[in-house]
């Protein structure tokens, strides 16, 4: 049975809203994230459902076991080992919880779901309008010289911003003729997400950007020809070395520079020298606990048992490693591990699988799925991705919406 109409209706209101509000509300993804599993929640448990669900399951049960692997991992990890603080298994759940929303989902028309790419739109030119009113009243800035919003600094700002606005452009359909307003809004949404990120200073964000850049442009006819391809290249030069020259990229590059004089010098007083502390302590921790690690939520704890890590301890407020896989391995050993490479694994592999699909729709999906996945992937080699609620809750409903595209276009060519 295909969901009615009023149920159609909020979810495709709910997978909109969510991008369109992640940096401009607090709590705004996760309102949507709720609201769409109480629908999905209702529509699952009727029974007249439930062949349908399990036919999706069927289809895409790698992924569906990647969200699951680790609530369970962690789970596992509080009730049996008692070893996790309960608080840490909040983002975590945020995965498990998807699975009953992307069967909802999956059953949406196509159509409904496409309409993801106007948040991504909205989402990205409203952080660019903040990115502006805040250049124009720098009194209110979170951090000095540095972007970020009431509920967020600027390492994650950054990069959801960066994300954002690669979305909003990528969406422009393939082998279709687009209209210019379409154009327009598209490229100003890509052009207000960069902004917002280059004020944000998050240079772990900007590593990503050769992948963005890639999944935005692969399988567009138009760059077939060597003319337009060099004149792309040539393009993207010119305005990596226009941004070299500017003062946010040459502070951040100069920071970088001091920081590798400092460490040369044996002085690990640095934000790049705390980071390579923070990464030594994980790794001694993970080879202390290999299977297990010592709990989600228990490096500083940990560290504790390190005295050459104390002075980390006394000005560490965050309690993460900034590195999604060393904080993994310390906290969650190899098991953690693996679930989290198949969080990564599950979707990845259904996007780079469809990426080539002769249906637009499905390809377009594909190449989205591949910027949201590698994106965050990257973005985790320098912080703690997952550690925040908003962005666990973002990462699986985007990757839930964009799969649910694939899976609800192939049955809409399969009934044909």
């Amino acid at each position: 049975m295909y969901p009615n109409r009023f149920v159609t209706g909020v979810a495709t209101a709910a997978i909109i809203l969510s991008p369109a509000l992640v940096l401009t509300m607090q709590g705004g993804t996760g309102y949507c994230y709720f609201t769409l599993l109480m629908l999905a929640l209702g529509w699952t448990a009727h029974p007249a459902n439930w062949e349908r669900c399990r036919s999706i399951w069927r289809e895409y049960r790698l992924y569906l076991i990647s969200m699951l692997a680790l609530p369970v991992a962690v789970l596992f990890q509080v009730l049996v080992l008692h070893t996790a603080k309960l608080s840490a298994f909040d983002s975590i759940l945020r995965f498990g919880l998807i699975v009953p929303s992307f069967l909802l989902l999956a059953s949406l028309p196509s159509a409904r779901l496409r309409l993801v790419q106007w948040g991504f739109v909205a989402g990205a030119i409203a952080t660019g309008a903040w990115a502006l009113y805040e250049v124009l009243h720098t009194g209110s800035w979170s951090m000095p010289e540095r972007l970020g919003n009431a509920f967020m600094n600027p390492i994650p700002f950054g990069g959801t911003a960066l994300l954002l606005g690669f979305l909003a452009f990528a969406s422009l359909e393939r082998d279709r003729k687009i209209w210019l307003g379409e154009w327009a809004l598209k490229i100003i949404a890509l052009l207000c997400g960069c902004y917002a990120s280059y004020l944000s200073g998050a240079r772990g964000a900007w590593i990503a950007l050769p992948v963005l850049v890639w999944a935005s442009m692969a399988g567009r006819h138009w760059l077939s020809n060597r003319w337009t391809a060099a004149g792309l290249v040539l393009l993207l030069i010119a305005a990596l070395g226009a941004l070299s020259t500017t003062n946010m990229v040459q502070e951040r590059v100069s920071a970088l520079e001091s920081d590798i004089r400092k460490l040369s010098a044996g002085n690990t007083e640095s934000s790049t020298g705390i980071r390579l502390e923070l990464w030594k302590a994980s790794l001694e921790l993970y080879a202390e606990q290999p299977v297990f690690g010592v709990g989600k939520g228990r490096l500083k704890e940990g560290m504790m048992h390190f005295p050459k890590y104390n002075h980390l301890v006394s000005d560490f407020h965050m309690h993460l490693a900034h590195n999604e896989i060393l904080s993994m391995l310390a906290e969650a050993g190899t098991v953690g591990l693996v679930c989290l490479l198949l969080l990564y694994g599950g979707p990845l592999r259904y996007f780079w699988k469809y990426r080539r699909h002769s249906d637009p729709t499905i390809t377009n999906a594909a190449y989205m799925g591949l910027i949201m996945v590698l994106g965050t992937f990257v973005f985790g080699l320098t912080n703690d991705v997952f550690a925040v609620v908003m962005n666990a809750a973002f990462y699986a409903l985007t990757t839930a919406t964009l799969l649910a595209t694939i899976a609800s276009r192939r049955r809409e060519l399969a009934e044909r």
